[in-house]
């Protein structure tokens, strides 16, 4: 009788361990699943996160603050794009810029300058140009100029036998170079009236009848 029992406890005790073996099996089996599950799910998300920031490559160029080469999302648009670039200078024209338009990879964003700008420069670039031959003129004419243009009514009378070359130049159509014929001139013999300044190369008789009132023999 206790021989059967043993028996019986025997092979109560096996089945029980050979249950407990059995589960443990299946959780084992189960848990790689459960793993590949969660690996998945994961490499899912990465792959989304890699799409979301995926980024391309432009080149923005003309008037804006800081032009060059920006890595930008490839979903912004035009004006994203410049705003990574420092944005605007004052002269941009951005009414030539589409600026809702979508990048692309390689793209080049060239925004224009302001025509009136471009204009501006050209004409500033000209009145230097003027200004340059005016300034020039005025060095070689300056002084006949000025003396053509005195007002005749309050010019006191030159003696052109004794004034000096600035002296000269304060009568009208007498620059540096035809004071100094004046001078010249008297060194070989002095002037005994006005008709004398015919002697004078340069001086003809138009050039003598609007010198002749403001001249004075000494």
């Amino acid at each position: 009788m206790q021989a059967k029992s043993k028996k019986l406890i025997f092979i109560t005790i096996l089945l029980t361990g050979c249950i407990i073996t059995g589960l443990i099996s299946n959780n084992d089996k189960e848990k790689p699943l459960a793993g590949s599950s969660l690996l998945q799910s994961a490499q899912g998300a990465v792959a989304s996160k890699t799409a979301q920031v995926k980024t391309v490559r432009v080149q923005v160029s003309g008037a804006v603050l800081e032009p060059g080469i920006y890595d930008v999302p490839a979903s912004c648009r035009v004006e994203e794009a410049i705003a990574a670039a420092g944005g605007l200078t004052e002269n941009a024209d951005s009414e030539r810029v589409n600026l809702v338009r979508k990048v692309r990879d390689g793209m080049q964003i060239r925004v224009p300058v302001k025509k009136v700008a471009r204009t501006s420069r050209t004409q500033r670039k000209s009145a230097q140009a003027k200004s340059g031959l005016s300034e020039s003129a005025s060095k070689k004419y300056g002084s006949a100029k000025a003396g053509s243009g005195r007002n005749n009514s309050m010019m006191q009378n030159v003696r052109i036998n004794s004034a000096s070359v600035s002296e000269l130049q304060q009568l009208p159509g007498i620059g540096p170079a035809l004071a100094q014929r004046i001078i010249e001139t008297r060194s070989g013999g002095r002037f005994n009236s006005a008709e004398d300044l015919l002697r004078v190369p340069g001086i003809g008789k138009a050039k003598l009848a609007k010198l002749r009132n403001y001249v004075e023999v000494d």
